[in-house]
């Protein structure tokens, strides 16, 4: 009698099914149409992010054009300043990415087509950045010839103010009008006595009056104006630093683009061909 091997058989075909189904987990194939899916959803996010850009650029714009010596939004503008330079430097690392991605399909003969227009996209979304970068990098300029005429003005300004009040204020003692009456001038006397007191006149405890201004007062003006210059110093080094990082990107995204103009225009050459 010949024996029943159906479950043996059924488990046998479970373990094929398995092996089968792991091995299509482990290699995903996506068609050109996720692909391409795929890639239409990065670049909207990443040209979100270099509209998002443009927008702080104008905030920031806008704060650098007010110039105003005596209430100069220096905190806000250097932290606009920051979130642009790191949007700027992240959306061209996002833009390199993207680049990579497009390299790696282009081999693949139904990708070709799909790698042209994926090119020209990545080609304009790096125009636009670099449109941000040069923005950018005239406002940090503007910014910089801003802070030191402020710098030279608050020196000026500082100097005369010291030089005004490096004299303390005293209060000049009024002469006694002169009556022949006993009583009106012991009355006058009274109310000379009652007066505001007068540098080197002692009252009646003896206590020296100061002048208005003291020299504590004084190193106090000379502190704050040290202070004001220090920051005002480092400032403009952040600014400057900016300027040099800003200025090699840009340089960088010109010579991207004009690479990615010539590649773009050698498909379209080789697909007429």
């Amino acid at each position: 009698m010949a024996a029943n091997r159906t479950a043996d058989f059924t488990q046998l075909c479970q373990h094929y099914a398995a092996a089968k189904g792991s091995a299509a987990l482990q290699k995903p194939v996506h068609t050109p149409l996720q692909e391409n899916a795929q890639f239409n959803a990065a670049a909207s996010d990443i040209s979100k992010e270099v509209y998002q850009a443009s927008k702080r650029l104008q905030q920031l714009t806008q704060l650098v054009r007010q110039n105003n010596m005596f209430n100069d939004p220096t905190e806000a503008i250097n932290e606009l300043a920051a979130l642009v330079k790191k949007d700027i430097t992240d959306i061209n690392m996002q833009l390199d990415n993207l680049q990579e991605y497009i390299n790696s399909k282009r081999q693949s003969a139904p990708s070709r087509q799909a790698a042209k227009h994926s090119d020209a996209i990545v080609s304009l979304m790096k125009s636009e950045l670099m449109a941000t970068t040069r923005g950018f990098k005239d406002i940090l300029e503007v910014r910089q010839d801003n802070m030191k005429l402020q710098q030279s003005r608050r020196a000026r300004y500082g100097k005369t103010a010291s030089s005004a009040l490096g004299k303390p204020l005293a209060f000049k003692a009024p002469q006694p009008p002169r009556s022949n009456n006993s009583h009106t001038g012991s009355l006058q006397e009274v109310n000379l006595s009652n007066t505001l007191p007068r540098p080197g006149v002692s009252t009646g405890d003896n206590t020296e009056i100061q002048p208005l201004i003291t020299t504590m007062t004084q190193e106090q003006i000379v502190a704050e104006q040290q202070n004001y210059t220090e920051s005002r110093a480092e400032a403009v080094s952040q600014i400057e630093s900016h300027i040099v990082d800003i200025g090699q990107l840009f340089g960088r995204l010109s010579t991207l683009i004009h690479e990615q103009g010539d590649l773009v225009r050698r498909y379209i050459l080789a697909s007429e061909d």
